[in-house]
């Protein structure tokens, strides 16, 4: 048996803390339905299983939320849960209640979030990237970059560069004009050979563009 030490209301959420230094929180209304205090003795199991079953409906109207706002990975549903430090076991629960109604598919979230953005004119190393970043798997990300069109990329990546060349500053030396243009499109995630060449082009256009003297 272990005695519950502490009980401590915050915000929403009251947090139990066994003798043996576990953590453990439930919904404020959830709290007062256990009707545990400080100084109980509970069993560690039954005190584990009584926690999931009431944290368990929570965490999943939360992901669903999450869900419902827009298209999330599973590693974006997982990150969430733990950060708002749902136990191991409730976390589990709730990602094989979402895989077992289909709710969660990394594969083509990824391809979703690919055209988005690539949409909005990044290039697929940032792409790559945010990808990462959710915690999608490299096979994923890469099926969702193979189905971005590379010559749509570099038109894309020439717009942006014509629109860099056509900011710069009469007094602004060419090669710093340049090395400023190449360096914004390797942040929107172009690779650098791209971003290179998008430049070239964007200025052979510009110069075309130019009447007589």
């Amino acid at each position: 048996m272990e005695l519950i030490t502490a009980v401590t209301p915050i915000r929403t959420k009251v947090w139990f803390e066994l003798e043996n230094g576990e953590k453990y929180w439930l919904p404020r209304q959830a709290a007062m339905e256990t009707g545990w205090q400080a100084g109980d003795p509970v069993d560690r199991e039954a005190f584990r299983k009584a926690v999931l079953l009431r944290q368990y409906p929570h965490g999943l109207n939360l992901a669903v939320a999450m869900l419902a706002r827009r298209p999330c990975s599973r590693g974006e549903i997982e990150q969430k849960l733990n950060t708002a430090r749902y136990m191991d076991e409730t976390v589990e629960m709730v990602l094989y209640k979402l895989d077992s109604e289909h709710l969660l598919d990394d594969r083509e979230f990824a391809a979703q979030w690919a055209r988005s953005r690539f949409a909005r004119k990044y290039g697929a190393e940032r792409i790559q990237q945010e990808l990462k970043q959710k915690g999608v798997s490299e096979e994923d990300i890469e099926n969702a970059l193979e189905q971005l069109n590379e010559e749509e990329g570099l038109a894309q990546a020439v717009s942006l560069a014509r629109k860099g060349f056509s900011r710069a500053k009469p007094e602004e030396d060419a090669r710093k004009t340049m090395q400023r243009v190449i360096s914004s499109l390797v942040r929107r995630g172009y690779a650098w050979e791209t971003a290179k060449r998008a430049c070239a082009q964007a200025l052979a256009e510009l110069k075309e563009e130019q009447p007589d003297e």
